[in-house]
């Protein structure tokens, strides 16, 4: 055994390598927000990720160490379809030729899912990784709480903006849905670990989330209380007022937040997007404008035409030295992009995702957390860019390690 073959620490089980690397790996993902500020590049750690799983999923295939299920072949098979589609829109649409630019969209774009069929098949025993990062957790979320009374009383730099007489509370990062990120992360750590007091952390948490203001996240936050007292550790299906409640709580905020797109806000930068996808879903019927063309990120770099073709960087937000709203949609860019057949196709991966993490609930004993998943996913549609995102990643690693810990766990009991 190497000097660092295994590092010891304060519990039983010494941290392996890979344990540590997995560690920083994942910290990395928690704070890229701040890192990419600092060094720009590393804007594009969730991208290498995505890399770093897609080579690992073809070496563990090769060496025949893990195998793709039907429901996993379909979804590969509906994300090749997406790849296709957007290619064709892109030759069809000449708005965009770059190949670099292309290619770096597609993995964007793809990115949620190859991350998620690498950890549904190259998972290995997360418990201790889950034990670790539950600890670190309680001291974040406490941290957070003590960061957020203060700065409601003395400004220390942690303010993203005034609403109802309250200052919507950021923590370190540049917007609220960061602060959110993290809080969902750790409550997932909390939730599977359930050592002692896990209770308080989850009310932590959900405390946090509200304190964002921001609607989407304050009506998620309700949700989570109503599956955590209706579900139980080990349930085998959701009651159904969990699912009428949640069903009409994301019915609520999708159309509040709709009414940004089509009601009196429709002037915002949100609104634009919205009405300027439609207007090219219909001028590049039925395969949209194609990859890096419209509302994803690399269109900040590049500055798709279509913008300047359609009046839109005269609008905050969305001019080439201020595109900081670009890529706050997930619907646009789905419609520009991929058109009518495209939008078919992303309709039936959601639902697949969704049916998926379902079924993994109920196999892991964490359905509180895939239903928490299940609702961040959908919820955050309406006025973020959702599994196109960085935020979108980091909850589906910290959920999955989560409810795959619970797997293990009960393995090693049986054993």
């Amino acid at each position: 055994m190497t000097m660092l073959s295994r590092i010891p620490n304060k519990f039983k089980h010494d941290m392996t390598c890979i344990e540590l690397l997995a560690l920083i790996a994942f910290n990395l993902l928690l704070f890229q927000p701040i890192i990419e500020i600092i060094l720009p590049p590393f804007s594009y750690y969730d991208e290498i990720l995505a890399v770093s799983s897609l080579l690992s999923l073809f070496f563990s295939m090769a060496m025949r160490k893990s195998r793709f299920t039907r429901e996993m072949k379909i979804a590969l098979c509906l994300l090749f379809a997406i790849v296709v589609i957007g290619l064709f829109g892109n030759f069809l649409s000449g708005i965009v030729s770059d190949t670099f630019f292309i290619l770096v969209d597609i993995l964007a774009c793809s990115k949620f899912f190859i991350i998620y069929f690498a950890l549904k098949s190259i998972l290995g025993n997360t418990s201790y990784f889950v034990s670790y990062m539950a600890r670190e957790s309680k001291v974040l979320l406490v941290l957070m709480l003590a960061c957020l009374a203060i700065n409601q009383f003395v400004d220390i730099g942690m303010t993203y903006e005034m609403r109802y007489g309250l200052k919507a509370f950021q923590f370190v990062f540049i917007h609220p849905t960061h602060m959110v990120t993290l809080s969902l992360a750790c409550m997932a750590f909390i939730y599977s670990d359930a050592s002692n007091g896990w209770k308080k952390y989850i009310g932590i948490a959900l405390i946090l989330m509200a304190m964002s203001l921001r609607s989407r996240w304050v009506a998620l936050a309700l949700v989570i209380v109503l599956i955590i007292i209706f579900v139980r550790k080990g349930s085998t299906r959701a009651p159904f007022v969990v699912i009428g409640v949640g069903s009409v709580s994301a019915f609520l905020v999708g159309q509040a937040q709709m009414s940004v797109y089509y009601g009196s806000a429709s002037e915002s930068a949100r609104g634009h997007l919205m009405t300027t996808a439609l207007s090219v879903f219909q001028n590049f019927f039925p395969l949209g404008a194609g990859f890096a063309s419209f509302g994803s990120g690399v269109t900040k770099t590049i500055y798709s035409p279509l913008y300047y073709q359609y009046g839109l960087q005269n609008v905050y937000g969305l001019a080439p030295n201020n595109p900081s709203y670009l890529t706050d949609t997930f619907w646009p860019v789905v419609l520009a992009q991929f058109g009518f057949l495209g939008l078919i196709i992303w309709l039936l991966l959601l639902i697949m995702l969704v049916v998926d993490f379902y079924r993994l609930g109920i196999a892991s004993g964490m359905l509180v957390l895939s239903l928490t998943m299940i609702a961040a996913i959908l919820i955050s549609t309406t006025a973020s860019g959702s599994i196109f995102s960085m935020q979108m990643i980091t909850l589906l690693v910290a959920f999955m390690t989560a409810m795959k810990a619970n797997i293990d766990r009960e393995a090693c009991e049986r054993a």
